[in-house]
């Protein structure tokens, strides 16, 4: 998620291209972070103090830990939290861009810091995006008013992480009572407040989406795609609906409907971006059955 959030910040602010981005998030498979860059990120060592030690490790056969426990930089305890995160996404995604030349590690701590002024993040919300955890995530992205969809949109993000795409990321929603879908797959939960939701095409988001979750590549939207798509939807409904019935509210799924572009309007409908790889899709939302 934050391989995408902050990648494409880097694009528009000319730090790399978008070719770059993509070729980094398909290294970052194979990539385990190194220790010292996660240590100066985490703040437990300064840049120069982990350049010292890299160029100790290239005349003793120790462990970059063992030899920042014995020079007093870090703890025995220190170095062991270290070793637990070498999978976090923003470290593999550094590493990354250090590793192919394309930013160097204090160049990345300046962008980030511009990335959450620029974005109005506090230090808190900052580490949540980073962390990775969609819980926290979902929340900064929501517009003001919007704070009862929170619960919906997290299933949602967290199914399409979890079935499509990891690196799959969300965008600054907004609440309209008008807007336009283009090829849109709806389900109605009947029971609790009346929900409705939906996938609508934007920038080949179906198609994504769709591809992600047949395991086989379509390339225009057709029936197969939305077919597809609703059985996603039918995957988000269900949970969501476990959900509520544990806070006692019943919620009954009505079977998915496609369409063809249509204007649709009501009150209080979210229109909440997925960011998929280079597509979008829209997440469009209402618990008030205004959506007509």
């Amino acid at each position: 998620m934050i391989s995408y959030l902050l990648g494409n910040y880097l694009v528009e602010e000319g730090f790399m291209t978008k070719e770059q981005l993509s070729h980094v998030i398909s290294m970052q498979e194979k990539i385990r972070v190194k220790l010292g860059l996660i240590a100066v990120s985490e703040g437990m060592l300064t840049l120069d103090q982990a350049d010292a030690i890299n160029r100790l490790q290239q005349t003793m056969d120790k462990r970059f830990g063992d030899i920042a426990v014995e020079m007093g930089y870090l703890t025995d305890a220190q170095v062991g939290s270290l070793l637990k995160m070498q999978g976090n996404e923003f470290l593999t995604f550094a590493q990354t861009l250090v590793d192919e030349g394309i930013v160097s590690m204090d160049k990345i701590q300046l962008v980030l810091r511009s990335y959450q002024v620029e974005n109005g993040f506090t230090n808190t919300e900052l580490e949540a995006i980073k962390s990775g955890d969609i819980e926290k995530i979902v929340p900064l992205f929501l517009p003001k008013g919007a704070e009862d969809y929170e619960d919906i949109v997290t299933v949602a993000l967290k199914t399409i992480v979890r079935c499509i795409d990891r690196h799959a990321y969300p965008i600054t929603g907004t609440l309209v009572n008008k807007v336009d879908l283009v090829k849109p797959v709806s389900q109605e939960l009947e029971g609790g407040d009346g929900w409705k939701v939906g996938f609508a095409d934007e920038k080949g988001g179906l198609c994504s989406l769709a591809s992600g979750f047949a395991k086989e590549t379509f390339t225009e939207v057709d029936e197969d795609v939305q077919d597809a798509v609703g059985e996603l939807l039918n995957c988000i409904s269900g949970l969501f609906a476990t959900a509520q019935s544990n806070k006692g509210i019943t919620l009954e799924l009505m079977p998915p409907e496609m369409g063809e572009n249509a204007s649709v309007s009501g009150s209080g409908i979210l229109v909440m971006p997925f960011g998929i790889g280079d597509t979008t899709v829209n997440f469009v939302v209402t618990n008030k059955k205004g959506w007509r």
